[in-house]
C-alpha cells in the first residue's frame, strides 16, 4: 500500500511539474555557466542558501533541487556538463569543492559546488540541492616586472 501512494505522489509531482515546465527556466546562470537543468531536477522557488555565499556582489548563485534516490546519478550530469564546458575539478572545500576554468582573458574562473540535504539540515531528506556560487572576480595573474 505504501508503494501505491509513493508511486501516486511521483506521478503527481512529475504531472504538476509537466505542467509548469514552460515557466521554468531551462539553463542554469545563462549568462555564465549556461548548464541545461538535467531532467530529474528542478530550480526551488527558494534555494535556502547558506549564509556563507549569499553575498550577491561576490558570488553569482543559482541552486537545483533533486530526489535524493537519483541524487548522484543528477549530480554527476552536472559535473560532467561543466567538463564539457571546459571547467575541471579545483579543490575541495568545507562543505563542497570548486570547479576552475581559465578564460579568455588567461585569468582562471572559480566555481565553488556545495551539495546538501534540501531543506538543509533535515537529517534524512527526500531531496538533495546543488548550491553553484560562481566568484565574479576572475583571478589573474598579474605581470611580473620584467
Amino acid at each position: 500500500m505504501k508503494l501505491i501512494h509513493a508511486l501516486s505522489a511521483l506521478f503527481l509531482a512529475a504531472a504538476t511539474t509537466s505542467a509548469f515546465a514552460e515557466d521554468a527556466p531551462h539553463t542554469l546562470m545563462p549568462d555564465t555557466l549556461n548548464l541545461e537543468i538535467v531532467d530529474g531536477s528542478t530550480v526551488p522557488d527558494d534555494c535556502m542558501y547558506p549564509a556563507s555565499i549569499t553575498d550577491t556582489t561576490r558570488f553569482e548563485i543559482a541552486c537545483v533541487t533533486m530526489p535524493a534516490v537519483i541524487g548522484s546519478e543528477v549530480s554527476s550530469q552536472y559535473i560532467g556538463q561543466l567538463g564539457a564546458h571546459g571547467w575541471h575539478q579545483g579543490n575541495f572545500v568545507p562543505g563542497g569543492m570548486t570547479a576552475v576554468r581559465t578564460d579568455e582573458n588567461n585569468c582562471r574562473r572559480v566555481l565553488n559546488i556545495f551539495p546538501s540535504n534540501y531543506p538543509p539540515g533535515e537529517e534524512h531528506a527526500q531531496v538533495n540541492v546543488l548550491w553553484f556560487a560562481l566568484d565574479r572576480t576572475p583571478r589573474c595573474n598579474e605581470a611580473t616586472p620584467g
